[in-house]
């Protein structure tokens, strides 16, 4: 039986460094992925209209006069979103469907997380597969940069609640149920929040050094057996440049897509994945069309497993 996908936009970039990625759930969205998605047998429909979100008031009218990152307004723009996509995440979840999130900065890990676990309580036990360039394990206070896009993994093991939502319950998730993937630039405020918490970073070339493939496999089935649920998180950047070149931090010497994701298609075939994330598709830099196709690609071969 084909699950239903609930397409989800988060247009917002005020948690990033770089201004546009609020613009990547509307690229998507006006060059169909619903529909490219659809062509392929995948039942998936946008669960609300990004320009209806893009129009209010924390849209358009919000990105035009951001405030300086750390500043509360901007906060409070950020905040605002991820309460919205966490009230349609758990939503979507609810019905039966899986919740694809489209991004829009890395703080919507926070928001989409959070939406995971009020639709499935907490007595579930979560996973979570970040794919990402960066661990995003900064909080306030450790943060140079204060851009929130550095802080959701911070927040959902609750080293502070820089982006912690009413009516949550944290932590959202052990530090030993998170498995990181692709890891290329890392802050030393991270490698000391880590080690304090007994987090495992294995930077991308390290894993390389092991074998991707089977390194990432054996900490993937030992997530299985310990989760009823695993979460994917993929930020864009956590792909070689050639791949994503449209994305607010790109990073040197990232996944091939051989490398990464036959793994990926493996745990959504084998196990529960009530969310996929996929983050910062930046529209207004160059290479825009062809990071699309990177997503496009990602979200295909993994929702074919939903059928």
């Amino acid at each position: 039986m084909t699950r239903q996908i609930s397409l989800i936009p988060f247009v917002c970039g005020a948690g990033g460094s770089t201004p546009g990625a609020e613009y990547g759930a509307l690229y998507a969205y006006d060059h169909h992925l619903a529909d490219k998605l659809t062509s392929t047998g995948i039942k998936a429909e946008w669960a609300a209209n990004p320009y209806d979100d893009w129009n209010g008031s924390e849209g358009e009218k919000a990105h035009q006069n951001l405030a300086p990152r750390g500043d509360p307004q901007r906060h409070a723009i950020v905040t605002k979103q991820n309460i919205l996509l966490a009230g349609r995440v758990a939503a979507a979840i609810k019905s039966g469907n899986i919740a694809v999130t489209i991004g829009g900065d890395h703080s919507m890990g926070a928001g989409s997380l959070a939406g995971v676990q009020m639709a499935l309580g907490t007595a579930a036990t979560l996973g979570l597969v970040w794919v990402d360039a960066h661990t995003d394990l900064h909080t306030f206070s450790s943060s140079t940069s204060k851009a929130l896009h550095g802080m959701p993994v911070g927040t959902l093991l609750h080293l502070d609640n820089a982006l912690s939502l009413e009516g949550v319950t944290y932590p959202v998730l052990k530090a030993e149920k998170i498995i990181y993937a692709g890891l290329r630039d890392v802050d030393d405020g991270e490698v000391a929040h880590a080690g304090k918490i007994g987090l495992e970073i294995p930077s991308l070339k390290e894993l390389r050094a092991t074998g991707v493939a089977q390194t990432l496999q054996a900490k993937i089935n030992k997530l299985k057996s310990s989760c009823d649920h695993i979460c994917l998180s993929i930020d864009l950047d956590a792909f070689a440049a050639e791949l994503a070149p449209a994305v607010g931090t790109l990073v040197p010497d990232g996944f091939l897509y051989e490398e990464i994701m036959p793994l990926l298609e493996d745990l959504v075939a084998t196990h529960s994945v009530p969310l996929i994330e996929v983050v910062e598709l930046n529209p207004t830099l160059p290479g825009a069309e062809q990071t699309y196709d990177l997503l496009t690609r990602i979200l295909s071969d993994l929702l074919q497993y939903s059928r």
